[in-house]
């Protein structure tokens, strides 16, 4: 951050904010608390009680008036209401009639076309028995096709089963067990191919089965499956003893259990039978059941799915079962009744289908005379079970309608016991009473209402406007009055004001003045001749903090990150000031942070409350930055604080003008800032006039002189002094605010062995890192949470084909996912919560790749995730055109494509993945070293780009280990997802290979192509060069341009980070020339070397990000910082040479001491193949030509 020049002025933010030790504070919120610094007046309520005195009389007549109007509309409006409402009820009971008449004729109907189906299929029985062909009768009757009969019964009349009883004579039931043995199977096997079913279900084998000989007693089960059991029991033993054997089924049964069972050993069968007895020729019923024993001839699922159609969760639901009497003779009423018809119905299916559609909420209360109720609730055209009791509303009473389901032409059919009589009472709900409420009455008082309120406000406009205009000037002269009470002194708020109330006296002689100064043409503007609100503070402290290393630090960020940085860090010295109290905060200009002690009050010990606050930020600052590489990325704990503090007299005061700011200015802060400037990171300089109140308060031993003077510009020579900062406790980072918090909280999972802090805080940034990308992958996909959860527990995962080598699978063109609106979605990637098992792989996988990198000075870690950091913020450039859109569908789908798909999160997710893998394994030393050295992994790859597909293959192998499977099924849903990931990490991590000739021709055909001017590639009609292809042809340059910035943004970027790297790289070389693995000193070639780097890769690749056009204005900012550092090597380059040199001769000994230690041998792997030995080979050879990017 530039300084300037002159630092005895220090401007605080003006009107609009205040920086205060405590915080910041916008001063238009009216909950800003500054009772700590300045005594605050209640001036807003001292305004409002004088206006109060003067309105009393108008706001009385202006109630009164407004009284009679409101008595007037209340009367007028609820008489128009009450009118729509008695409206509205007249419909809904109108409607209920209607619809409740619907039901009662539906129900009905369906039970008369029941009992006509029962009476048909009776006759249709006793019309085969007469006349079968085997000639046999009673009861060695079987039905033919009796499925087909059954299932139209159930389809007609919305039964679920039907069932024939033959009566069963007890002396021929020998007889009979014999004939049911023969034919059983026949019409079991008959009914379930047309059931389409297997016979595999059946419970018991054919083969072994063991019929009841009909002379069953029911024993009711609680906890059967089947909702009921079964046990023999020996029968009566009397001959004339009759049974009513259970015979054939539709559907037929799951198990030959039921068949010959004896209905007239159940209770309700046995009155029934007695009922249609007497009654013979009519319908009649059982009493409800919560089911009927339809498991036995419907499978558990297939019966509730049979519900479930109707809307019912469980077959336990009201159930009824209906017989009737099959004759000897047909139609002959009077004849032997022989075998007896049943169904069983339930309720749902009944009364399903009563009304439309979109009729919603009336009730039917179903009764029956053996004292049962239950209620269905209609909505539409389904019929809900809601208990087995009447819930129907008691307010509708009065609107019941009865149906009587109980249709019979018997005169004892009601005197008649042994079966129930039905009948159903409808009544409304309230839901449906909601389908006629409507706004509208209330709309219509409304409206009524909103005229009387015109008339009253056309009536009372003179007097509205005059209370607002008060109200106005009320407001503002207490937001006045407040921002300058708490924006300044106490006793220069009160001046201040003084001021203002004269400015309108001082304008009659602004303006003679201003016409006297100017009429002779050499003066111009306004003097304001008022007194300047200003005061002389003789005891002060005065606080300058620099964050060294910020500005090459903020080259490498995107704004947003620099802003994160500056708010996290100053928002933790300001709370910090209010810890310590009295520090009185000016201003923060950048990476300068400023604060005095002794303003607005005298504070005796001001210095030692001072140097206290200075070791308080300075260790904040250092837990703060290793919090925030984490989130920020490499180098951020590299930043410090470097402070200067200064005691003295200062003059503050308020600089007036269109923005009246605080200021303190004076000599005091001219040294303060000085011995910022002087000082060293990490340490707090003090002046001598600081270091005397100091050792005058006792504490002598928190100074420690400086061996060197200082030369003060102005000042000469000066003594200064260094504060001890031991004795400062850690501040801990948890008092920060929420948002480091949340990053100090970020944990992964368990971490692995051999890995340092910082290495691990590089790890957590890009484990960050990457989770953003895929939670952007989510969002883009529009995957909802279940989906996700899905996803992470799936353990189908799939393989991708790839050749032996990676170079070989290198393509001209990626193709890259066309744009589909359907995949973008509202769904916010901020909020998208991952399956923990994926974030704990992904954490893993990160921290395995940084355990395959080797301790290089320049090829480590550390350099892939600067790499990673340079695409994120390249991808992060990405612009749209500057166009106008008229829809948002045709801006997504242009900014799509005008960016080549680029902003496809899996095609950033592979970019970021890329840079952090290119490197893995890497051995210090270049390609056509190890070629050289004919290493086993350079006979691999037949001697081309070794290092790049080492790193390739190596961590490819990684992520495909079965360790990693949930992440990689929640990463690649799809083949064609995975398929696409591996071509662009080939494409990406291959392109950090500049020499190898075949890639460096096939990058400049592909430039040709995507990039020329003439546009004939993109309308030529031809399969190859059609639009499609145009478009991801240039989508793959930039996505290996970006890669390849990254790799060398360290050259694009601040001096002090170019030097850095630089100094990294050269270290690494001249290692490698001291192993043995290089042939020459780097020393003798480094300086020419970087000029050839510059003038051959850097600048022109710099220019080819600006040409591809998708980088907007961002692209000149790499283009500029490779000038810039491209002149200052120039001018010092050699000495940069030099220091370098004999850095590494320090730490290294040279060829000559034959030391090459241990110290050489730590890291005896890892250098890029195309950056600094090509250096050599390539830019220092004089026939070297152009390198294309």
């Amino acid at each position: 951050m530039a300084r300037p020049k002159d630092k005895s002025i220090m401007t605080a933010s003006g009107i609009s904010t205040i920086a205060t030790g405590d915080s910041y504070y916008d001063v238009s919120d009216s909950s800003m608390d500054m009772s700590t610094l300045f005594p605050v007046r209640d001036e807003v309520k001292e305004i409002e009680k004088s206006s109060q005195v003067d309105t009393a009389n108008v706001r009385l007549w202006r109630l009164a008036t407004t009284g009679a109007l409101l008595l007037t509309a209340f009367l007028v409006t609820y008489a128009t209401y009450r009118f729509l409402k008695n409206e509205e009820r007249n419909n809904f009971e109108t409607a209920f009639e209607q619809f409740s008449r619907t039901i009662a004729v539906s129900a009905i109907a369906q039970q008369s076309d029941l009992r006509d189906g029962m009476e048909t299929l009776a006759t249709t029985i006793s019309l085969y028995a007469k006349n079968n062909n085997a000639n046999t009768t009673w009861p060695f009757i079987t039905v033919p096709d009796f499925e087909h009969h059954g299932r139209n019964m159930i389809q007609q009349s919305r039964v679920e089963v039907v069932n024939l009883f033959t009566r069963v004579a007890a002396a021929d039931q020998h007889e009979y067990i014999a004939y049911a043995n023969q034919h059983a199977r026949q019409w079991v096997e008959e009914g379930h191919q047309i059931q389409k079913g297997s016979l595999e279900r059946l419970l018991d084998p054919l083969g072994n089965m063991t019929y009841h000989p009909f002379f069953t007693k029911v024993v009711p089960m609680d906890n059967t499956p089947l909702g009921m059991g079964f046990a023999q029991d020996t029968g009566t033993g009397d001959e004339n003893e009759y049974f009513s054997a259970s015979w054939q089924f539709s559907p037929p049964p799951a198990t030959y259990a039921l068949i010959n069972w004896n209905a007239n050993s159940h209770p309700d069968y046995e009155m029934l039978g007695h009922a249609i007895l007497a009654l013979r020729y009519e319908t009649v019923a059982t009493r409800v059941r919560p089911y009927f024993s339809v498991p036995l001839t419907m499978t558990e699922e297939e019966h509730v799915a049979y519900h479930s159609k109707l809307q019912e969760s469980s077959h336990l639901t009201p159930h009824t079962f209906i017989g009737r009497a099959i004759f000897r003779t047909v139609n002959d009423y009077e004849s032997d009744i022989v075998a007896t018809l049943g169904v069983g119905m339930a309720w749902d299916a009944a009364l399903n289908g009563l009304l439309p559609a979109n009729v919603d909420g009336i009730q039917c209360v179903v009764k029956n005379t053996c004292n049962q109720t239950f209620t269905y609730e209609i909505w539409g055209e389904d019929a809900i079970f809601r208990g087995e009791e009447d819930l129907h509303l008691a307010k509708y009473d009065d609107m019941k309608v009865t149906v009587d389901l109980a249709l019979h032409t018997h005169p004892d059919f009601e005197t008649t016991p042994g079966h129930c009589m039905y009948w159903m009472d409808i009544y409304p709900t309230d839901k449906f009473k909601s389908a006629y409420d409507s706004n509208t009455p209330e709309i219509f008082a409304a409206v009524v209402a909103a005229t009387f309120g015109i008339v009253a406000v056309v009536f009372f406009i003179y007097d509205t406007f005059v209370q607002k205009r008060n109200t106005n000037l009320v407001l503002k002269a207490a937001q006045t009055s407040s921002i300058v009470t708490n924006v300044f002194p106490e006793h220069m708020r009160d001046r201040l004001l003084h001021h203002a109330a004269e400015e309108k006296t001082m304008m009659g002689k602004r303006a003679s003045l201003k016409t006297y100064l100017t009429s002779d043409g050499k003066m111009g503007g306004e003097m304001d001749l008022s007194e300047p609100l200003a005061d002389l503070y003789l005891e002060c402290t005065v606080l300058y903090a620099d964050i060294t290393g910020f500005t090459a630090w903020s080259s490498t960020r995107d704004p947003t990150q620099v802003f994160q940085l500056l708010e996290t860090i100053y928002s933790a010295f300001d709370s910090l000031g209010k810890k310590h109290r009295h520090v009185f905060k000016v201003e923060s200009t950048g990476d300068i942070y400023t604060a005095v002690v002794g303003i607005p009050n005298p504070v005796p010990n001001h210095a030692i409350v001072m140097v206290k606050y200075a070791r308080a930020i300075i260790s904040k600052m250092h837990s703060l930055t290793k919090v925030l590489e984490k989130r920020l990325g490499p180098d951020t704990a590299d930043l410090s604080l470097r402070v200067g503090i200064n005691s003295g007299p200062v003059t503050a005061g308020v600089l007036r003008g269109k923005r009246n700011n605080f200021s303190v200015f004076g000599d005091t802060v001219n040294i303060a800032a000085r011995m910022e400037s002087s000082g060293k990171p990490g340490r707090i300089h003090l002046s001598k006039e600081t270091a005397d109140l100091i050792e005058a308060s006792g504490h002598e031993n928190w100074l420690e002189k400086r061996r060197d003077l200082v030369n003060i510009q102005g000042k000469g020579v000066l003594e200064t002094y260094w504060l001890s900062l031991h004795r400062e406790r850690t501040e801990s980072c948890t008092s920060v605010d929420s948002f480091s918090d949340l990053i100090a909280s970020t944990s992964y999972g368990a971490r692995l062995p051999g890995l340092d802090e910082k290495t691990y805080r590089l790890i957590d940034w890009n484990v960050e890192t990457l989770l953003r990308l895929v939670r952007e992958m989510v969002a883009f996909r529009g995957t909802n949470a279940a989906s996700l959860r899905r996803r992470s527990t799936t353990a189908g995962l799939f393989e991708i084909k790839t050749s032996d080598t990676p170079l070989t699978e290198v393509r001209e063109i990626i193709q890259l996912p066309e744009f589909k609106l359907r995949s973008k979605t509202n769904q916010n990637p901020d909020k998208v919560e991952l399956p923990a098992v994926v974030v704990e792989q992904l954490h893993h996988l990160v921290s395995t790749i940084a355990s395959k990198y080797h301790d290089n000075p320049f090829h480590n870690f550390q350099h892939a995730s600067h790499v990673v950091m340079g695409c994120m913020k390249l991808i992060g450039r990405i612009v749209s055109p500057s166009e106008d859109f008229n829809d948002s569908a045709n801006a997504a789908a242009s900014l799509y494509e005008n960016t080549y798909g680029i902003t496809d999160p899996l095609t950033q997710f592979a970019c970021a993945f890329s840079c952090l893998i290119h490197d893995v394994d890497h051995v210090g030393v270049s390609n056509a070293q190890l070629v050289k050295e004919n290493v086993p992994v350079a006979a691999r790859y037949n001697g081309r780009s070794v290092a790049e597909q080492n790193s390739l293959d190596l961590s490819w192998d990684l992520l495909m280990q079965d360790r990693y499977g949930e992440l990689r099924a929640f990463l690649f849903p799809k083949t064609s997802h995975l398929e696409r990931f591996r071509q662009l990490v080939v494409n990406s991590v291959m392109a950090t290979d500049i020499v190898d000739k075949e890639l460096k021709a096939l990058r400049n055909r592909r430039w040709e192509k995507a990039f020329k001017k003439n546009d004939a590639a993109v309308n030529s009609s031809t399969p190859e060069e059609h639009v499609r292809d145009t478009v991801n042809r240039k989508a793959t340059i930039v996505i290996e341009h970006i890669i390849q910035a990254a790799d060398i943004s360290h050259t694009m970027q601040h001096w002090q980070v170019y030097r850095k790297w630089n100094q990294n790289l050269f270290e690494e070389l001249y290692v490698a020339y001291l192993n043995g693995r290089m042939d020459k000193d780097p020393s003798t070639f480094w300086y020419n070397g970087e000029f050839g780097f510059f003038d051959f890769y850097i600048i022109p690749l710099t220019r080819k990000l600006k040409e591809c056009g998708v980088f907007g204005v961002s692209s000149d900012e790499y283009l500029n910082y490779a000038l810039k550092n491209r002149l200052e090597w120039e001018t010092k380059g050699q000495q940069a040479v030099t220091e370098m040199l004999e850095v590494c001769a320090a730490k290294y000994g040279t060829k000559e001491d034959n030391k090459l230690m241990d110290k050489a041998l730590l890291y005896p792997r890892r250098g890029s193949a195309e950056t600094a030995s090509q250096a050599e080979e390539t830019f220092m050879n004089e026939d070297v030509e152009e390198i294309e990017v």
